[in-house]
């Protein structure tokens, strides 16, 4: 059985069946739907019931009979076109499409929120981290680093931290513990508690103890390890702390030293209120916070996937790591360089999707891109899409307009120019060139031919992108979308 969604008026659901009507011209989009299908019903705000086709029948119309089988709290349009592996349906972009088939997947995305719409509002609050997130997952096993040499240290301390052993640790075993803790390698002064024994080792339980097991929050205890005078270490500072947390507590903490919270102030605006109004252990309890309010872990796990069997946290740094190495520019600097891009570059980026049944060997052996007009002549007589589109009836005697091609067609005549580039896009999410448009749009001398631009071939080859958020439009202009530009870029040329 296939699963879809149907757009329609919500004061069509009064009863248990909804009749739902499309023109014969739709058709082609729902020649694959047979009875018992799933349908996802919605109007033009909420998704707000699931059905399933009883009948189509088919005269001057085509007539849609659906049984509501399930009905609940109405599920935003504008949240659930934000989801990852959601937010690239066109039924989200596109007026006029009433019907669209989804995918297994995507099915079973919709199905989760809509049996648990609560997360929904927050996943989409900071849906940007989204893209971050792609990107890092193509490079992720570059990031993620020795693993053994990490298993073992979180080994040694998921044994240190358990109260039956802190309690009888004798001093060779807190030397152990400097050993395992890279961390201290370098930062601990020469009076540090831990390159000789300066106090009884009761003490030295205790503080550990007081640290993993007391009465007051974590971050009271963080705050009381770090400058209290009576459960103060020396040696341990803001980096020292913020690492040891991970460890302590490696299923409930980020590492926190300043490489990730530059990462958090990057990723979210909020964190760099943090630094200079809160204690050492409100800061590392509100950082984490915010993690979690992000739903960062979520997002990770959807998108990114599993990559250790460490703790999850791990994995969370090391992305962290990533943003701080390649995205860390501050909101200066990031916009000084946008502008000199702007000064510099006036060259635009597009995607073209080769149609589907075209032969790939000849496409690139032509070196042409080409767009069919239909009887629309020549596109430099139309200065607007508007007057493309009132054409298009007139000429068809239709109500009914293709607005993506036409709007296509209309860009690739007076938006496209040369010097342009192009990455050229198979129906299977694969990149397949990158070319330089070499020639002004042309309309064909001979009837029936494609208008065409004549490009120069820079790359040839096949990368699969799969995620990356493509528009299902015929061309697509991604020059403001510097970083999939910038990743599309890197992948193609090999930088």
């Amino acid at each position: 059985m296939s699963t879809w969604i149907l757009r329609g008026e919500s004061k069509n659901v009064h009863t248990n069946t909804i009749t739902y009507h499309l023109d014969m011209y739709e058709l082609v989009h729902i020649n694959q739907m047979k009875q018992g299908d799933k349908v996802y019903y919605c109007d033009h705000t909420d998704f707000i019931c699931i059905c399933k086709v009883n009948t189509i029948t088919m005269y001057n119309q085509i007539i849609i009979t659906l049984d509501v089988i399930e009905q609940g709290e109405p599920l935003p349009l504008k949240f659930v076109r934000k989801l990852w592996g959601l937010k690239n349906l066109d039924i989200f972009k596109i007026e006029d499409i009433k019907v669209l088939a989804l995918e297994k997947d995507e099915d079973e995305i919709l199905n989760t929120y809509w049996k648990t719409p609560g997360p929904v509002e927050c996943l989409v609050k900071y849906d940007y981290l989204d893209i971050y997130l792609f990107l890092y997952s193509r490079v992720a096993e570059v990031w993620i680093g020795d693993i053994e040499n990490q298993k073992s240290k979180y080994q040694f301390f998921n044994a240190f931290r358990k109260e039956e052993h802190l309690s009888i640790m004798n001093w060779e075993d807190f030397q152990q513990f400097r050993k395992q803790s890279s961390f201290l390698q370098t930062t601990l002064p020469v009076e540090s508690f831990f390159t000789e024994q300066k106090a009884p080792i009761e003490r030295y339980r205790q503080y550990f103890l007081d640290l993993l097991f007391g009465d007051d929050s974590i971050d009271k205890r963080l705050d009381s390890f770090y400058k209290d005078p009576i459960r103060r270490l020396i040696g341990f500072g803001h980096k020292e702390i913020g690492e040891l947390i991970h460890y302590l507590f490696p299923n409930f903490f980020c590492r926190f030293t300043n490489i990730e919270i530059m990462a958090l102030e990057r990723l979210f605006k909020e964190a760099s209120s943090l630094q200079s109004t809160y204690t050492i252990g409100s800061k590392i309890y509100h950082y984490q916070k915010l993690i979690n309010e992000s739903y960062l872990l979520n997002k990770y796990l959807n998108i990114v996937g599993r990559k250790t069997e460490l703790p999850i946290y791990y994995e969370i740094n090391c992305f962290l790591q990533y943003v701080y190495d390649t995205h860390s520019e501050t909101e200066k600097e990031n916009g000084v360089k946008k502008e000199a891009y702007k000064s510099k570059e006036k060259k635009k980026y597009w995607i073209y999707t080769i149609q589907t049944g075209v032969n790939t060997d000849s496409f690139f052996e032509e070196g042409m891109l080409t767009f069919n007009h239909g009887k629309l002549g020549n596109v430099k007589n139309y200065s607007s899409r508007k007057e493309i589109w009132n054409s298009y009836r007139q000429i068809y005697s239709s109500k009914k307009v293709p607005y993506i091609e036409t709007s296509a067609l209309y860009q690739f005549c007076h938006e496209m120019e040369e010097d342009d580039y192009v990455f050229i896009k198979n129906d299977k999410e694969q990149i397949m060139g990158l070319g330089r448009v070499c020639s002004p749009y042309t309309f064909p001398k001979f009837p029936n031919s494609p208008s065409f631009r004549k490009i120069e071939w820079i790359r040839t080859g096949t990368w699969t992108v799969n995620g990356m958020l493509f528009s299902k439009k015929p061309l697509v202009n991604i020059t403001a979308n510097q970083i999939s530009l910038s990743y599309l870029l890197d992948i193609v040329l090999d930088r």
